[in-house]
């Protein structure tokens, strides 16, 4: 007879109810803190793109999400409430002096693909969706995590037709 182990949980490692507890971090993520989402209007020849700030307990909570889709290994999405940018917020990248027309969407989708070279983020003003490979994390990651200490100010992503690169601002 085989030797069987089991997790803390008391499933059988390797089980079928052990993947489908493992695949569900994802699924189990829950939102905190504020996000912010914007691209701007006029002007963005300089500032192209998308445009994302959060406070702490939001870097915290998006970077939980990332964590739980690297971990869970497979197709996933989840919504993420967005607030609109603060004018605090828009002072930061200072475009026109904080000034310059932007759009805010309500949520934002992100769709974690099972193509580790996938970014697809175009830009809308109704519910943003983006989709992510796994190659991609670990700089959105760092983007994320720097922001509550006042790194930012470059983008990351494939520029190109249909997608637009994402900006992190504190």
């Amino acid at each position: 007879m085989p030797d069987i182990s089991f997790n803390p949980d008391g499933l059988a490692v390797g089980s079928f109810e052990h993947q489908v507890a493992l695949m569900q971090r994802a699924h189990s993520w829950k939102q905190a803190g504020n996000v912010s989402l914007w691209y701007y209007t006029e002007n963005e020849c300089n500032y192209p793109g998308w445009h994302l700030n959060a406070d702490a307990a939001g870097c915290e909570s998006l970077i939980a999400l990332l964590d739980a889709f690297a971990a869970d290994g497979v197709t996933a999405s989840r919504t993420v409430a967005i607030k609109p940018p603060s004018k605090n917020q828009l002072r930061v990248p200072n475009n026109r002096y904080g000034l310059a027309a932007w759009q805010s969407p309500g949520k934002l989708r992100i769709v974690f693909s099972s193509n580790p070279t996938d970014w697809s983020f175009p830009l809308s003003s109704e519910a943003a969706i983006f989709t992510v490979g796994s190659n991609w994390l670990p700089s959105l990651r760092e983007g994320i995590s720097g922001i509550p200490y006042g790194r930012g100010d470059y983008a990351i992503g494939p520029a190109g037709k249909g997608n637009s690169r994402l900006w992190f601002w504190w």
